[in-house]
């Protein structure tokens, strides 16, 4: 048999949306679960631009800074920041149509949280999204998972380790000047320390 005509291999790749402000330890938990336990042969986290559900602190450089420092010593995760070069509100869907264009040969896994799952049906053209990638609920131990009857399609559920943290609550203590180390990954406290984010008004943390 011809080199040429051996087969394509299909990868599996996960997706893990956010707005990173900052990316904390959290985020590489549900990342790495997803990879193993999933079968991932990458995670890519993608930054999101304007998200229409949610609202952001700091700069699109300087989050896409804080995740790619991050992921920089894991060779199985990886940031697009695609979104970023999108003017207007950030859809899932466009996003996912551009990829399956690029790589058809990827299968895709989206992965989100409950509090984002519970929403999906006010999604912008969810079922588009819905048809481009497998979507994957990580819920943790002793919550009740989504009520796939309310979803728009079939979903994963995964369930990973409790892990209480959050970037609301990260950023707070960076603000007042709190402890953090442990919370996000050395790189990221480094980046947020030296570029004086998550400051008040005045200039001062807390």
């Amino acid at each position: 048999m011809r080199l040429g005509s051996l087969p394509s291999m299909t990868r599996r790749v996960g997706l893990l949306g956010g707005t990173f402000d900052p990316p904390h330890l959290g985020h590489l938990v549900v990342a790495e679960c997803a990879r193993v336990e999933l079968g991932l042969d990458e995670v890519r986290l993608l930054v999101a631009g304007d998200p229409y559900q949610k609202s952001t602190t700091s700069s699109s450089a300087h989050r896409v800074a804080m995740v790619r420092a991050a992921v920089a010593e894991d060779v199985h995760l990886s940031v697009d920041a695609r979104e970023l070069d999108r003017e207007g509100p950030t859809y899932t869907a466009d996003t996912l149509e551009a990829l399956s264009a690029e790589e058809p040969d990827t299968e895709w896994y989206f992965v989100l949280g409950e509090d984002a799952a519970a929403g999906l049906s006010t999604w912008h053209r969810v079922e588009e999204a819905f048809a481009r990638a497998t979507f994957v609920v990580v819920t943790r131990p002793g919550d009740q998972a989504p009520d796939d009857t309310l979803l728009p399609a079939a979903i994963v559920h995964l369930e990973i380790p409790q892990l209480e943290v959050s970037s609301t609550q990260l950023r707070e203590r960076f603000a007042a000047g709190r402890a953090t180390r442990y919370l996000v990954p050395p790189a990221v406290d480094s980046y947020v320390r030296s570029n004086d984010l998550y400051l008040s008004r005045d200039g001062d943390r807390g």
